[in-house]
């Protein structure tokens, strides 16, 4: 019987639309993830579109989006019966309810699994398309297909499957299941969201069901060759976590079934007295005897036939279950993203509202935008579901009635829940973390009022999509379709405000308010609402009452029925739709600058590069003098610039040609001009210009350039996502502007340092494959600094408003105040790198006496005064080690400026450091056992002062060793300190974490660090386990000696400039032993990876008191090649054992919580060491703070376990 049933169901099944449906969607949407490089999913970089890893990666992701389709299979057979009426013809055959009930589930079951299949022959057709491009596909093989069907996918069905089953059957509704479809969607990525804090990421993989972690914890550090040829392997850890799942799911599957009631349904007590008291209720009611009737004003009855129905329509969405449900999963889900968003090394940002409008506007948008398209389907097919719709469809209410109180019950709930119960909720936690001060008048202009009108042009797209939908599954599958399309759209490049529907985001700032885009975010909102007028129309026309009429039917008689009102209507709002789109464009492409991104922006790189790139390596002039007078307008986001250059031939020939670059295209030239040259290239498409002078500079010769350019927000402008660097640069704002010389400044001569880097980007636009770095040792390359700005006298004067505080590259040599406007000069003391920043705002200042005539400054916004002591701190603790390891410290300041948060981080530019306001400066440091990463960050910025502004690398392999790599270690050294060795492993396991996954990623070839080149896994994370540990074994003070000296050979020297070879040379130097030079070797000039693990660890009391500890130890070392091959190597290093009274991982742990570390040599293969101690220990570790780079830092400390004498 239960095969009779399965083979019924599963031959249903096949002949539904819903399955047809299902599989052709899925197959677009895996084909499109396969063959589409934009949107490729599973992969990146060198990693095969089809590589094991790729494969079971997508089919990951699409079995969690599958349960949408799954919970159509299985929900529908428990309600079928009963819902076409066979239920009653079944029970009363000798089909018994365990074979019914699971053969129905069986069938469904194999029906989405059959369904699914659909997925894997996307990719592999995929692999086959002639746009794909060959070299990201790798050889199709059965078994990884098969493996990641098997393993992956067919589990998660199972586990959605048995969930949404049993759904249906406690409930009998089909609703419900997808009701909880949404909660297990939301449930899943807070559940991920948390378990992935958990200290123990092996134990917290378990936890989450459809395999996410412990997939992931298999692949993670997965080099690109690993990941194109090696079969996945079933960990242990994998294995168990499915079985465990699927034994659950089909015990929850036998419970659902055990308790379902197979006989038919009556009334039960308690529902038999609730009809009992509605009956005497209605019984009751007196009839109304109406003696006359009221004259008729059909006007003033429409409105309010609309005012009812909208409290119809918001009551009955507030009575419902659903709506509870998915309030309450809204609410858990925006308290874990406040709780958890904006950290920064598990630091939290003190909840600014700034910060938390933006966070919110993000956790709240999924849960409104499900509940739109939910609540759409109910109230649009409320009345046919319950087939009262002959009845309500006889009254004498206008169609749009119907269509408009459905779309204001709608939007009503959903702003009184967004705006309300956020806004409450989001003040709540703002009161309980601390902040006294609530800027309601904020939450209302950045939260309320913007997201009102999102709501309600959701509310309208959800509801006109029902309208136009045969039934309600298909009206969500419109709306499922359109979230999909934002994001392939997105990475397709198609992310204009102008087609992104209801798109009006723009960012926030404590220092700006909404002021950069917040007119432009308005418009769009304006311009939308006319667009949902449009839609609203077409959902009135198209609404169909009584049984006659037809979608069909409504669709062709559209043209017909558009007249009167409705064409009024729809007349305005398309013209003001098309004014408002035109006036939008113009001033967000035309008017000012919109950058498009993605494809658009790698094939104007490219096309540069290739027009240019042969220009590389000819002499060209140096610059020796700059001055600027700049004119600042911050109300109008405006500023002029004028500047003069002298430049000079420090070469040994003739230069003929001078090359100018435009930095960016938002800045407006207005004049160049180079006297005794001509201009005989002027490439507006690449900015890029060539003059050529009337007679060759010879060497000594000098030049000169003088330029006014113009940078300037006019009008409304578009807010990519992303900002581009020129962006970045170039803020204009009305407090807190933001100007660098690489936005607002000509640059002269060639610079490859922005060309495409990627072999897959490279090969696209057919440019040689490979990194463009000279090679390590090229003689020609030490002749070109890194960052190809030359060392300058600079002589600056700028004008603002008179309420700001001017902060400009140099020392200040005069101020003064006339006529509303405020005027400074800004001199530098000595030649310094042609990095000038101009920042404006209404600062407050703190300063204190670095001491060896140096002063410290902090400018920063009155509001965000929380961390000003620390920076301080930090600032002269930095100075102090700098200055007693490295050397004297250049300027007589030293100076942090706050920015609004419109992108980046922190920049160094000569004596300043500038920071945006998230960063550090609205941090909460009072759990005193966090990570300070705010005085790391500030030691890292001020050590750039020397690592880059005093030694200046040559532009070749390895050039980021001696900024970024030194810059960290820097740091480092004064973080250890401060605070310690043993606070400093929390910081080496993020750092060993982000390296080990950067090689996944990585698009050309992983380089060794002494030859790195633009990455930034590289020379900052290796580079800081790699020079962490050398100070370890070569001795701090003497590394320190290295480097002071590599400071003094070339301290703001000209060519030939520093490499990495003179650091690997000073380390080999002071080298004691053969094996540390070994070391020196393997870090700088291979890649090196080491496999330390301890088994176990046992202990027990001796006779004479103490503790005998036996700690059995595993360690190995292997060598990589670029693209991840490895190969075995012999280990044979002293290696730190230790045991501990608690865990080294812990929050808080300190030095007095060690009990032994000793260190001790350690060869390949595992060994036993024993220790003897007067204290207990409770932990053993090998390498215990994580010095070397390990593929696995979770095995290095274990619990120690009692053994018997």
């Amino acid at each position: 019987m239960f095969g009779t049933i399965a083979r019924f169901e599963l031959r249903y099944q096949f002949r539904n639309p819903v399955f047809w449906v299902a599989t052709v969607l899925f197959f677009l949407l895996t084909f499109g993830a396969t063959t589409v490089e934009s949107i490729r999913l599973g992969s990146g970089g060198n990693i095969f579109t089809n590589a094991p890893t790729a494969i079971a990666q997508i089919m990951l992701t699409m079995s969690l989006f599958f349960m949408f389709v799954t919970t159509a299979f299985v929900a529908n057979v428990v309600v079928r019966d009963d819902e076409t009426g066979f239920g009653g013809i079944i029970r009363s055959t000798k089909v018994n309810k365990l074979s019914y009930m699971l053969g129905r589930f069986s069938g469904a079951f194999l029906g989405a699994a059959v369904a699914f299949l659909a997925v894997p022959a996307a990719i592999w057709i995929g692999t086959w398309m002639p746009w794909v491009d060959p070299e990201l596909i790798g050889p199709n093989r059965l078994q990884d297909y098969a493996f990641a069907f098997l393993v992956i996918a067919l589990p998660n069905l199972l586990i959605t499957s048995a969930i949404f089953f049993a759904v249906a059957i406690w409930t009998r509704s089909v609703t419900y299941s997808y009701l909880a479809v949404i909660v297990c969607m939301f449930a899943y990525f807070a559940l991920t969201a948390m378990l992935r804090k958990w200290p123990d990421v092996s134990l917290a993989a378990y936890f989450e069901p459809f395999g996410t972690i412990a997939y992931g914890l298999g692949v993670r550090y997965l080099t690109p060759i690993q990941a194109n040829t090696q079969s996945l392997e079933l960990t242990w850890m994998l294995l168990s976590h499915r079985l465990v799942w699927m034994a659950l799911s089909i015990a929850l599957v036998i419970i659902a079934v055990w308790h379902f009631r197979f006989a038919e349904r009556g009334t039960s007590p308690r529902g038999a007295r609730r009809q009992a008291a509605r009956e005497a209720n209605l019984a009751a009611v007196s009839p109304l005897v109406v003696r006359q009737l009221p004259d008729s004003m059909p006007e003033r009855g429409v409105w309010h036939q609309l005012r009812t129905r909208t409290l119809l329509e918001m009551k009955l969405v507030f009575k419902s279950p659903a709506f509870w449900v998915l309030a309450l999963v809204g609410s858990i889900n925006l308290l874990l993203t406040l709780t958890l968003a904006g950290r920064f090394y598990d630091v939290p940002p003190w909840p600014r509202t700034f910060v938390l409008v933006e966070t919110v506007r993000g956790a709240s948008a999924l849960i409104t935008v499900l509940m739109a398209i939910y609540f759409a389907g109910e109230v649009v097919w409320r009345e046919r579901e319950r087939r009262i719709n002959e009845i309500i469809d006889a009254t004498a209410v206008p169609n749009w009635v119907f269509l408009v109180s459905k779309l204001c019950g709608v939007a009503g709930v959903l702003i009184a829940l967004s705006v309300g119960v956020v806004l409450v909720q989001s003040i709540a936690f703002q009161l309980v973390r601390g902040v006294a001060d609530i800027e309601l008048g904020q939450w209302l202009a950045w939260f309320a009022a913007p997201n009102i009108f999102y709501v309600i042009h959701l509310s309208v797209l959800s509801i006109v999509a029902q309208a136009v939908s045969p039934n309600k599954f298909v009206g969500w599958g419109i709306m499922l379709l359109y979230l999909v399309s934002t994001i392939v759209f997105a990475g397709l490049g198609l992310s204009h405000p102008l087609l992104n529907y209801a798109e009006a985001s723009n960012p926030l700032s404590d220092m700006n308010g909404d002021d950069y885009g917040g007119a432009t975010a308005w418009a769009l909102r304006f311009y939308w609402t006319a667009f949902a007028a449009i839609l609203v129309i077409i959902g009135h026309l198209m609404w169909r009452r009584g049984t006659a009429v037809t979608l069909a039917g409504q669709w062709r008689t559209l043209p017909a029925r558009l007249r009167g009102m409705p064409l009024a209507i729809m007349a305005l709002a398309l013209a003001i739709t098309a004014g408002m789109g035109s006036y939008l464009y113009y001033n967000m492409n035309i008017a000012n600058h919109y950058w498009a991104g993605g494809d658009a922006e790698d094939m104007r790189t490219a096309r540069y590069e290739k027009a240019y790139a042969r220009y590389l390596g000819r002499p060209e002039p140096t610059l020796t003098d700059v001055r600027l007078d700049v004119e600042l307008r911050p109300s109008r986001r405006w500023a002029q610039f004028d500047g003069r250059y002298r430049f000079s031939n420090a070469t040994t020939r003739p230069i003929e040609l001078l090359h100018v670059r435009i930095p960016a295209p938002t800045l407006r030239v207005e004049a160049i001009h180079v006297p005794g040259a001509t201009l005989v290239s002027d490439d507006k498409e690449n900015l890029h210009r060539i003059y050529r002078f009337a007679k060759p500079l010879q060497p000594g010769d000098q030049g000169t350039l003088t330029f006014r350019t113009v940078q300037e927000k006019r009008g409304l402008y578009a807010l990519p996502s992303n900002l581009q660097a020129y962006e970045f640069d170039a803020q204009p704002a009305a407090n807190g502007a933001y100007l660098t010389n690489f936005a607002f400044a000509p640059a002269l001569g060639m610079s490859g340092a922005n060309f495409l880097q990627g072999n897959k980007q490279r090969r696209k636009y057919g440019l040689p494959a490979g990194k463009t770095a000279p090679r390590l040792g090229d003689p020609a390359a030490r002749n070109r600094n890194f960052a190809s700005v030359d060392r300058v006298n600079t002589d600056i004067t700028v004008t603002t408003d008179a309420d700001q505080t001017l902060v400009v590259t140099g020392a200040r040599v005069s101020e003064t105040v006339a006529n509303g406007r405020r005027t400074a000069r800004f001199v530098s003391p000595i030649p310094s790198l042609n990095f000038i920043t101009i920042q404006a705002g209404r600062y407050a200042q703190k300063s204190v006496d670095a001491g060896r005539g140096v002063r410290a400054s902090v400018y920063y916004h009155p509001e965000h005064a929380m961390n000003i002591d620390r920076m301080l701190n930090a600032m002269v603790d930095s100075l102090n080690y700098y200055r007693d390891n490295f050397g004297p410290y250049q300027y007589g300041y030293a100076r942090i400026i706050e920015r609004p948060d419109y992108g980046g981080g922190a920049n160094s530019a000569p004596g300043t450091v500038g920071y945006s306001e998230k960063v550090g400066f609205i941090m909460d440091f009072r759990d005193p056992h966090r990570l300070d990463f705010l005085a790391y960050l500030t030691a890292h910025e001020l050590a750039h002062q020397y690592w880059f502004h005093q030694v200046m690398p040559a532009d070749m392999q390895g050039a980021e060793v001696l900024t970024e790599t030194l810059a960290q270690y820097s740091a480092l050294m004064v973080m250890k300190k401060n605070l310690g060795a043993d606070q400093i492993r929390q910081f080496l396991k993020y750092e060993q974490d982000i390296y080990l996954q950067g090689r996944r990623l990585e698009a050309a070839e992983e380089q060794p660090l002494a030859k790195v080149y633009r990455q930034g896994y590289i020379h900052y994370n290796k580079g800081s386990l790699v020079m962490y540990l050398l100070q370890d074994r070569l001795g701090e003070d003497r590394v320190n000696g290295v480097l002071r000296s590599l400071i003094k050979r070339y301290r703001s020297k000209p060519a030939p400039f520093a490499s990495s070879s003179d650091l690997v040379d000073g380390l080999l130097a002071i080298a004691r032993t053969p094996a540390e030079r070994e070391l020196v070797r393997d870090l700088f000039y291979r890649i090196t990876l080491y496999d330390l693990r301890v088994s176990q660890a046992t202990v027990r009391k001796m006779p004479d008191g103490r503790y005998e500890t036996l700690i059995t130890v595993a360690a190995g070392k292997s060598y990589a090649d670029g693209k991840g091959n490895e190969r075995e190597a012999t280990f044979n290093e002293q290696l730190d054992i230790g045991v501990f009274r608690a865990n080294p991982d812990d929050r808080g742990f300190t030095r007095e919580k060690v009990i032994s570390l000793q260190r001790l040599p350690i060869r390949s293969g595992e060994q036993t060491i024993r220790m003897i101690t007067t204290s207990k220990p409770a932990y053993a570790g090998i390498d215990p703070y994580l010095t070397f780079v390990d593929r696995n830092v979770s095995d290095n400390v274990v619990a120690v376990t009692e053994r018997g004498r």
